[in-house]
């Protein structure tokens, strides 16, 4: 209670009125009565006293009882309350940034973009999706990026490298059998080129322990002839090696050398007993693959009218 109702409650204590005369006429009685007045005077001040410390107490009471009421009033969150909110927060946010995701992808699905505009699009899109992700999720997906990264480039090099690899291989053939045709005196190495490139292929060299030496060279599985028994059968050798062989066999190649060619009269005949008019070379003596071969591409060594285009 305030100072101000407390001296209120004071000056309106009850006061006691003290009349002369009566019982109290003389002088000593009056002298005893006046002592009766300072007594009831006294009295009701120790009542108004007592009134005042009572309303001061319960004053501090109804105060107390007061912020009590506001203190129970107040709402007191647990740490379960705070994270549900925080979850409800995370909740709709992320609803969000889905919307926006696959807004996104929508416009990207559009095939009149741009390449700009595709560009910037996918980056807006990576930019909302690493909104969406924790710390972790977000870690573990540049890992994942880095790695296909990582693959494609190896993927790529790779194919790059088999790319030369095989350039480098079909230029050393081509090179070693035009070579091996013109040391023979061919008359068109092209042709020997077409007869022979199908069988040809890199194969690394070996010392004479058979340990491999790491280089390459272009060798041929050559349909051959069997000196002793006239069978045929294959053997491997170099395009020189090949070349010269197939020289050496002028009843199926005698026709693609010069010196396998008489010159003069019937120049059109060869060496190894085919008539001329015959043709050149005995298709008996032919695989089907090299039949059909010189069939297209030389029909007179065969004794076949060539065709009209």
């Amino acid at each position: 209670m305030s100072n101000c109702k407390l001296n209120d409650l004071i000056w309106t204590k009850p006061t006691l009125a003290c009349y002369e005369g009566g019982d109290g006429g003389d002088g000593g009685d009056g002298g005893d009565g006046g002592d009766g007045g300072d007594s009831a005077v006294q009295a009701a001040e120790a009542a108004a006293a007592a009134a005042a410390a009572d309303a001061v107490t319960k004053a501090e009471e109804a105060r107390a009882a007061a912020e009590a009421a506001r203190k129970n009033t107040e709402k007191t969150f647990s740490q379960a309350d705070l994270n549900t909110f925080l979850a409800e927060d995370r909740r709709k946010h992320q609803e969000k940034t889905s919307q926006l995701e696959q807004s996104y992808k929508q416009l990207l699905d559009d095939k009149s973009l741009q390449k700009e505009q595709r560009a910037k699009l996918e980056a807006d899109l990576q930019d909302v999706q690493k909104m969406s992700r924790t710390k972790e999720q977000q870690a573990e997906f540049d890992r994942k990026q880095e790695r296909e990264r990582y693959t494609t480039e190896v993927d790529s090099l790779k194919e790059q490298v088999q790319q030369w690899e095989a350039m480098f291989k079909s230029s050393v053939i081509d090179r070693s059998l035009q070579d091996a045709a013109n040391a023979q005196d061919a008359f068109n190495a092209n042709q020997i080129m077409g007869l022979l490139r199908p069988m040809t292929r890199m194969q690394e060299g070996q010392d004479d322990n058979g340990n491999p030496l790491g280089l390459f060279s272009p060798v041929i599985d050559f349909p051959d002839i069997a000196e002793t028994t006239g069978e045929q059968v294959t053997t491997l050798r170099t395009p020189e090696e090949a070349v010269q062989r197939m020289k050496e066999l002028p009843q199926l190649y005698g026709n693609l050398f010069k010196s396998n060619v008489v010159s003069g009269v019937g120049s059109g005949s060869a060496t190894g007993g085919v008539k001329s008019g015959e043709g050149r070379i005995d298709p008996t003596k032919l695989t089907p693959e090299q039949y059909r071969k010189v069939r297209k591409e030389n029909p007179e060594a065969l004794g076949l009218k060539q065709r009209l285009a």
